[in-house]
């Protein structure tokens, strides 16, 4: 019986392992979740996630200060002191951050 107990933990263990994305996914996935909505489903696996990983749900945690901080810093600015991006600099920043090719 110990062992058909054991033996089930450790599918179980498997199959969560299975659905949930590495912490490197979930960070990527965090940093477009203020851009982009999630899916159902990677909301599902996200979950599944951070209720396994305590740094990624550390990380989140930061990530959602640094969002809210900066936030109310842009609040705080003057809009004539706010400085404007030429077009398309944004869009680069974005690829930039992201270590992705600008294309």
């Amino acid at each position: 019986m110990k062992d058909l107990i054991k033996t089930l933990r450790w599918r179980w263990i498997l199959m969560l392992a299975a659905l949930t994305p590495t912490c490197r996914r979930i960070v990527q996935q965090a940093s477009r979740a203020h851009e982009e909505p999630f899916s159902a489903y990677d909301r599902f696996r996200l979950r599944v996630h951070l209720g396994i990983c305590t740094a990624c749900r550390r990380y989140l945690r930061q990530l959602d200060f640094i969002h809210e901080a900066s936030a109310r810093a842009d609040e705080n600015v003057p809009a004539t002191v706010r400085a404007r991006l030429a077009d398309g600099a944004k869009e680069r920043l974005k690829h930039h951050l992201r270590c992705e090719r600008v294309g």
